[in-house]
């Protein structure tokens, strides 16, 4: 069983604009055993529309400052999120990456998240999330603490607009993709010293939607659900895991709740009797 100090459920849904995403958060508080202090973030609604082509933004970012107030407040080292969507860990990953210098950040998402709002087509916040980490976006959801991409390896991805992807090769940030997670789980810790500090973002889109299509952006032609909690595994085995956040859950599309049992049990996050 994975041991960390908090739980944090953060019901945001406006970085998608995809208000489904909202009860995934609550779904998945109640799918994951609460065996430490666990905290629900108030989500407001309100205006919605684009400001500085962001879609939301003052919502996102009126939720961002209150997980960062929280995280500051309780200075946790080990937390795990449950959202909502891809921005619902923004202010976690940054203070665990305070916490722990160095720590090595797995994007296991279907899509790159590297957008920033002159490069996004739609304007969602939630395709900003990894580039905001890597300190480039809107300043109201810019945190004071930047990763470099040397800490950051996408994961099962298989999206990426013409900006993320000129972005991913200048960087030259890490790469996992479905076809070498399939010939070796294990490659995805390839490189990375055992033991160091890592942090798990898990978006469940990753996986091929004809097996798991409760999501907010379901992408086909993706890994398997065991592969996926094959690499889930190897990570939890070689580094000391310090944070996970699991997000863009639907539950209202039709599924098999065993396959987030699969990927939840991976990370050593046990199922809620």
């Amino acid at each position: 069983m994975w041991q960390r100090d908090m739980d944090l459920v953060v019901p945001l849904w406006q970085g998608g604009d995809d208000v489904r995403v909202a009860a995934g958060a609550s779904a998945l508080a109640r799918l994951v055993e609460a065996t430490v202090p666990r905290m629900h973030m108030a989500v407001s609604d309100g205006r919605r529309g684009a400001v500085d082509g962001v879609r939301n933004l003052e919502l996102v970012a009126q939720t961002v400052r209150q997980v960062r107030t929280r995280m500051a407040k309780r200075d946790p080292a080990r937390v795990l999120t449950l959202g909502g969507d891809c921005t619902c860990d923004l202010a976690v990953v940054e203070h665990l990456a305070r916490r722990h210098p160095g720590m090595v950040v797995y994007w296991v998402d279907a899509h790159a998240d590297l957008n920033t709002p002159a490069s996004s087509p739609s304007g969602l916040a939630h395709g900003m999330a990894l580039r905001l980490l890597l300190g480039e976006g809107h300043p109201l959801l810019l945190g004071a603490t930047r990763l470099v991409p040397s800490q950051v390896a996408l994961v099962g991805t298989r999206v990426a607009d013409p900006g993320e992807v000129e972005f991913v090769r200048a960087a030259r940030i890490g790469v996992v993709d479905g076809t070498r997670l399939l010939a070796d789980a294990r490659s995805v810790v390839a490189g990375r010293l055992p033991g160091t500090p890592a942090y798990v973002h898990l978006d469940v889109d990753v996986c091929d939607p004809q097996e798991f299509a409760a999501v907010s952006c379901p992408v086909p032609v993706g890994p398997r659900a065991a592969t996926v909690a094959a690499a889930l595994a190897a990570i939890a085995a070689h580094h000391d895991v310090v944070g996970v956040g699991v997000c863009e859950y639907a539950p209202s599309v039709a599924h098999d709740v065993g396959v987030l049992h699969r990927l939840l049990g991976a990370l050593g996050l046990t199922a809620a009797c």
